[in-house]
Parts: structure tokens; sequence; C-alpha cells
């Protein structure tokens, strides 16, 4: 990493404290050192040969989730996310790892993906679906290429999201498959542990798995996986997260919603809302659904706060980060309603995780929930 490429960041910042409001972290831990004001002024100083590159500064650069929030929030346009990022590369090539970004580093080495478990077993999620042709979705030509992502294809309490996708684009008469145990991580974990020097062979192999079936268009329920093939792959192929195809599919008659009595809330996860700048599509789903009456949080859209299930946390502080979770629930909670519903697995799985380590009775639904419970049975 050359620091040259975000001195223009370091000299933007005029040290106003804006985002200090704005960030998950910097609320709960209430030091200096871990606000974006506080991180951008240390990666300056490490610029300038002031500082070195130790133990505890790498922690303090783990305590982040990613978000993006607090760029948003800037009024003069430092891209911190773009500091927080490049420091984290600067780290990876002096320091040692995490214990648990570690192992998660060696499983996609393994692997290709993030959970130590044969990549075979991707395709496990359809074992609970009722009906499924016999080529069980892996097909040697298709329009379409459902790319599924680590965290659905294997974590057992967001396998649902895969299953309720494949049905939706069933019942639409789209034309796709999924690559099965021949998709590979898309890297995102890599480019959050600053290793995106290692992601080369994971692109590659799923560029060339996609264009042999001919497709011309790759879906993600992931905003992880979407942003990353967005940013980072290079391709011309048509890349649409799940909601942007589900609401094209609606507005043009594919699918037909039935009347379902729900008062929800929207959660808008920061790779798909501020990462991809989509915030209307979903919007436009929910509103679709006769019967479903759609409260806003009072932080929505650009403004909205993460679950605390970004930027690794997870890992390297799994503490700080249920209580992220736990201050998002109270968000959710203030709006009135008793079901939030978002649109990333990763979401789902924080929310719902916290919501039950609190015995908080709130549902949390992927919208591809709501979607399949509108359609009815088929």
């Amino acid at each position: 990493m050359d620091l040259n490429n975000i001195a223009e960041e370091f000299s933007q910042c005029n040290k106003c404290g804006l985002c200090l409001a704005s960030c998950p972290v910097c609320r709960e831990l209430l030091l200096e050192k871990y606000s974006p004001r506080g991180k951008i002024q240390l990666a300056r100083y490490y610029g300038r040969g002031d500082l070195e590159l130790s133990d505890h500064f790498r922690e303090i650069f783990e305590r982040c989730l990613l978000c993006g929030a607090c760029s948003i929030t800037c009024p003069s346009g430092v891209d911190l996310k773009k500091v927080f990022l490049e420091m984290r590369e600067k780290i990876s090539e002096h320091r040692d790892l995490h214990a648990h970004i570690k192992s998660m580093v060696q499983s996609l080495a393994e692997y290709h993906n993030i959970s130590e478990e044969e990549n075979e077993e991707r395709g496990e999620w359809r074992e609970l679906l009722k009906e499924i042709p016999d080529h069980m979705y892996e097909k040697d030509r298709a329009e379409v290429v459902y790319f599924v992502g680590c965290v659905s294809s294997f974590f057992p309490m967001v396998q649902g999201i895969p299953r309720n996708l494949v049905r939706i684009l069933d019942l639409a008469g789209v034309d796709f498959a999924i690559l099965g145990g021949e998709e590979w991580c898309c890297g995102f974990p890599l480019l959050g542990a600053g290793l995106s020097n290692k992601m080369e062979e994971l692109k590659a192999h799923n560029l060339e798995k996609v264009k042999a079936l001919g497709a011309g268009t790759v879906v993600f329920s992931c905003p992880s996986c979407y942003g990353t093939w967005d940013e980072h792959y290079g391709t011309d192929l048509e890349l649409l997260h799940s909601t942007q195809l589900i609401e094209r599919l609606i507005r043009d008659g594919a699918v037909t919603l039935r009347e379902v009595k729900a008062m929800v809330t929207y959660h808008d996860p920061c790779d798909l809302g501020r990462g991809g700048g989509e915030y209307e599509a979903p919007r436009a789903i929910l509103k679709s659904i006769p019967g479903v009456s759609l409260v806003e949080m009072e932080k929505n859209r650009a403004q909205s706060v993460c679950c605390g299930g970004g930027g690794n946390l997870e890992m390297a502080d799994p503490k700080l980060s249920r209580t992220v979770a736990r201050k998002k629930i109270e968000q959710i909670t203030q709006t009135g309603a008793d079901t939030v519903v978002t649109a990333c697995q990763q979401c789902i799985r924080t929310i719902k995780s916290e919501a039950r380590r609190q015995k908080i009775d709130l549902d949390v639904l992927d919208i591809t929930d709501l979607v399949l419970r509108a359609i009815g049975p088929s």
C-alpha cells in the first residue's frame, strides 16, 4: 500500500468530530482512538513515521464495522472507509492476524469458503426443499446465475434465504442456475482482513464458472458478495442484488402477490445501502405487498445504523458486535413494529441471535420470506 494514495483524505479531514456520533463503535467504546477521527489521525501519524504498527494499533483498526456511516456524515467528503481498508492492508503486511481471522483466511485457502467445511456441501440447503427439479439448479446453461455466498450456504439460521429465492425465481419462470460446489467465496472477507492481494484466484475461478454457463446476469442475495463483484471483479456481466431482480419481476407481472397483514420496519444493510446505493428496491417490494404497513426507523437509508455484523468485528470482538446489535434492536422496537425485514443474511444472523439472547420477542425476516408468504402456496 502506498500511503500517498490516501494523503488527500488526511488533508481533507478538518477534525470537526461529526463522524463520532455516527460511529456505532465509538458510541460504545467512548475513546478517541476508536473513533473515525481518531483512526484517521493515527493513520496520518503512521504515514509520517511517528508510529509503529504494534498489535495494539492492529486492535484499534479491527474495531471498525466498515459500515461507511462516518463517510456519509463527513462534511469534508473524506472517504474514511478507504483509509481504514488501506490501513488494514498495511497492518496485515507487518503484524500477525487476529487468531479467528487467521483461521478464516486458512479456511478460504483450503476449502474456498469461510466455514472450514468441504465446499461440495454448499448446496445442502436444497435438502429441505419440498419440490426440486432433477438438475437441482445445477445446469449446463442458464441466463442467470444465482451466487449464493458462504453464509447462506453454510449457516442453518439463514439457509432459508436461498431456498426462498430459488422458489421465487422458479415461480417467475427465470432461467437460472447455481454453481453448487463450484462456487467459491467471493473474497469479501479477505478485503476486510486487509488481504485483497489473495483474492485473484477466487475472482478468476468464479468468473470462469459463470461464463461457462453462458449467463449474462449474476444475482446475489448477499449484499457483500454483490458489492465485491461490482467493485472488484471488473466484469461486464449484469450484477443484481436479489431485491433489484424481485422488484423487476413484480413490476413486469412475473410475480403476483397476495395480501399479507403485517406492520414491519426495514433495516438497510450497510453493503446494500451505503455501499451499493440501493435503498428503494426493497421498499418498493414491501409497498407492493397488499396489507403490509412499512414504518421507518428514525435512522434509515443512508443514516441507517449497522447491525453489528460488519467488518469482521464479529470475529475480532464478538462482545462489541453483540452490543452494537443490541442497540440496533432498541431502534427497531422503538418503531412499534414487531417484525423487522432486511435483505442481508449477516444482518439476519446478528439481529436474530442477539434478540434470542436478550429474550426479545422480535420477528426477524429476510425480504424473501415476506415475498414468498405473499405469493402463497405454489
